[in-house]
């Protein structure tokens, strides 16, 4: 699997999918399926309890976000 930030969907609780993967700040990120993927991906601006969810991720760990 790519190495993404988080272990599990941000919606479901349940673990990332190989298939369920994008982009955030520059950051690979998952999802437990492929539905939840394209919808955030597609509305990221839309999408603020998933954005937190990655950005308090991005800050706990101390990585690089563009």
């Amino acid at each position: 699997m790519t190495q993404v930030i988080n272990q599990y969907c941000p919606r479901s609780g349940k673990p990332v999918a190989d298939d369920s993967l994008t982009t955030y700040r520059g950051l690979t990120v998952g999802f437990c399926n492929s539905g939840c993927r394209d919808d955030f991906a597609g509305h990221v601006e839309d999408r603020p309890d998933d954005r937190q969810y990655f950005d308090v991720l991005i800050k706990e760990g101390n990585l690089k976000a563009s």
